[in-house]
């Protein structure tokens, strides 16, 4: 997504190298690659600064890597978005992403397809536009997102378990969106969503940045 602010601070390394140590044999197999790893959880929860710490770790170790935020497959821009949840409060959920075309994205990687046009939004200008991926180019893909945790084939998920009541502050300095009474009822609704997604990871990261693995 063009136009969010994400800025990788020092702790943000120790769980990516955590992540790494509890994968390097699989992603150090090559019959594995490419390897997909998503990173869900909720909303402010830290999965895109996870998602570059991680990068950044693999690309020390030699992996290129790409980050396939699931932001840029909203069915709608931000502003658009947000203007039809205050229509209708029960437009929040997993409906507002195309999923479909992801999970189908996600195929394409498989079967060795090398150019695939994903969407990309443009966080500002309230616009959806388009970008040529060539994922013969990485040997990893990152997916992370809200509700990535619902894709199939993924070789590892992780989930994040710190809360939106947990994350204001964070949410406050990333500046994305006014911390509002119908901003407080969109993450209630999303939390009692996303809470049932932990059972589906198998490397978690708790509020503290510790990794485990389960």
């Amino acid at each position: 997504m063009i136009g969010d602010k994400l800025v990788l601070q020092p702790y943000h390394i120790p769980p990516a190298r955590g992540i790494y140590s509890h994968l390097q044999k699989e992603l150090n197999n090559e019959k594995r690659l490419p390897y997909f790893i998503c990173i869900g959880g909720e909303s402010g929860c830290g999965k895109s600064t996870l998602a570059i710490a991680l990068k950044k770790v693999l690309s020390e170790k030699g992996f290129k890597s790409f980050i396939l935020h699931m932001d840029d497959y909203f069915h709608l821009p931000p502003t658009s978005n947000h203007l039809q949840r205050l229509e209708d409060i029960n437009h929040v959920g997993p409906q507002e992403v195309n999923l479909k075309l992801l999970q189908k994205h996600i195929g394409l990687i498989k079967d060795g397809t090398n150019e695939i046009i994903k969407p990309l939004i443009h966080y500002k200008e309230n616009d959806k536009r388009s970008e040529i991926f060539k994922p013969n180019d990485f040997d990893i893909i990152i997916i992370e997102g809200t509700y990535v945790s619902l894709l199939e084939d993924i070789d590892t998920k992780i989930f994040i378990l710190r809360t939106f009541e947990e994350t204001w502050e964070d949410r406050r300095k990333r500046g994305r969106d006014p911390i509002t009474p119908f901003i407080e009822d969109v993450l209630k609704i999303e939390h009692s969503i996303i809470k049932k997604h932990v059972e589906k990871a198998s490397i978690l990261v708790d509020k503290d940045y510790d990794v485990k693995v389960v």
